[in-house]
């Protein structure tokens, strides 16, 4: 009998503290170093078929399971690294999240297998409407409920995968809010209804947002999630916690570097929104930090499709920056990303805004 069938019975008791089989026996070592940061991966499509963009194929996400089981990975599930944080609670070293949007059926034919053989645990943050009208390449909810037994968590991804931040013509602000709450509260009823789940985690469709809509979600006690990369790390923004989108163009030596990283101690951002305005094309960030085990005078920043940007230190003590692009940003969504390395050199320090940048009639990109 295989250590994984072993030892289920004792990891369905232990799921709080030990919640990933491989890392039974390493465990001990890694909460005596303990961390502030944990990495939640995110996945879309697991196929050869799809767009490189939102898909990693088969095989590499069999690559991915096991660069994180050979190299001793605490892959936990969502909830338990969000209460983690939440509460400021030391994390084992190396914790990894596993998490799929949109409820593809890649999800249960291509990586579910994987990760059941593994005994590991993921959240699938889950479109009912797709689900209910059994479109092709989506799953069914039995699909979903078999997924659960298994140790899947279900979250909200909206109930038809709308850009949230799009108006309706004429809409008001208050009616554009009354709307997005009522969608979260018929998502969240239908995976309920369902499944019996509700654990009030949100993943914002193409990971657009505005602070209207985070202070919106953050009333309704929802916990957020973005598109953008990083560790998630107790400064974090818990209405738009980071995630490292996994896809095709990334290599083996690309996702070891993500899995590795650590949250860059960012303690507030300007501006807080990622919405960019006509005449201000070339956003200024300002970010302040708390002290680290970084290199401040290696930190640098870049912007998507504009390779490495200046940072300007703004004090002395070097807690204090302001990067910006180097020409005017396009429709659509850019990131702007800060990294520094370890004073060891074995690993990265991570940030990333998003910017967003509507058309002239007010309308995302999908």
């Amino acid at each position: 009998m295989s250590l994984s069938l072993l030892l289920k019975p004792v990891v369905g008791k232990l799921r709080q503290s030990i919640p990933c089989i491989f890392t039974l026996l390493s465990i001990i070592p890694a909460l005596s170093q303990g961390s502030g940061s944990a990495v939640i991966l995110q996945y879309h499509h697991v196929s050869n078929e799809t767009p490189k963009i939102t898909s990693v194929t088969p095989e590499t996400f069999r690559k991915h399971i096991h660069y994180l089981a050979e190299n001793k990975f605490n892959v936990m599930p969502l909830v338990d690294v969000v209460e983690a944080l939440r509460n400021k609670k030391a994390l084992p070293e190396k914790t990894v999240a596993i998490t799929f949007d949109d409820a593809y059926l890649s999800i249960y034919t291509e990586a579910f297998p994987i990760l059941r053989e593994q005994g590991l645990p993921f959240t699938i943050f889950v479109t009912p409407t797709p689900v209910d009208k059994n479109y092709q390449n989506f799953l069914s909810w039995a699909h979903l409920r078999e997924m659960t037994e298994a140790g899947a968590t279900l979250a909200n991804h909206t109930m038809s995968h709308a850009h949230s931040v799009e108006r309706l013509p004429g809409e008001t602000r208050a009616k554009w809010l009354s709307r997005f709450r009522q969608d979260l509260y018929m998502t969240e009823a239908r995976i309920r209804e369902q499944t019996g789940q509700s654990v009030k985690m949100f993943a914002w469709t193409f990971g657009e947002t505005t602070p209207e809509l985070r202070v919106t979600l953050d009333k309704m006690g929802y916990t957020g999630f973005g598109q953008q990369s990083g560790a998630a790390g107790e400064y974090s923004d818990f209405t738009r916690l980071p995630r490292f989108p996994m896809a095709g163009i990334y290599g083996l030596n690309d996702f070891a570097t993500k899995v590795n990283s650590r949250a860059l101690p960012v303690t507030s951002q300007s501006p807080d929104s990622s919405l960019i305005t006509q005449d201000n094309l070339k956003p200024e960030l300002e970010l302040a930090l708390a002290e680290g085990d970084y290199q401040k005078k290696q930190l640098k920043c870049y912007a998507s499709g504009q390779g490495e940007l200046k940072v300007t230190w703004l004090n002395k003590e070097m807690t204090l920056l302001r990067t910006q692009a180097n020409k005017p940003l396009p429709v659509g969504r850019t990131r702007y990303n800060c990294t520094a390395p370890s004073n060891s050199g074995q690993h990265y320090y991570w940030y990333s805004h998003a910017w967003l940048r509507l058309t002239d009639e007010g309308k995302a990109l999908d």
